[in-house]
């Protein structure tokens, strides 16, 4: 199980990478969707206070929600909601 997660976080990041170079403003637009990850992870821990859904800040969470962004950030509330973690 480990091993599926780390090959599908390498898959995702490289594709990400691979947009970043290939794309003609990627650099740009990479930075704003790190920062919108970020904001993300802070307003669903924000509202977490109220609702009890909260996502645990650590490096590989942060790591994860700079590359991935938004998306991320709802792919890891999903999780939360499957697991129940």
């Amino acid at each position: 199980m480990n091993f599926a997660f780390v090959s599908a976080s390498v898959i995702s990041t490289v594709c990400v990478l691979w947009w970043m170079i290939k794309s003609e403003r990627g650099g740009l637009s990479f930075i704003k969707s790190a920062f919108q990850g970020l904001a993300g992870l802070f307003a669903v821990n924000l509202v977490g206070m109220v609702t009890g859904v909260t996502i645990a800040v650590n490096w590989y969470s942060i790591i994860s929600f700079v590359i991935l962004g938004l998306p991320g950030v709802i792919g890891a509330l999903i999780l939360n909601l499957i697991f129940g973690i």
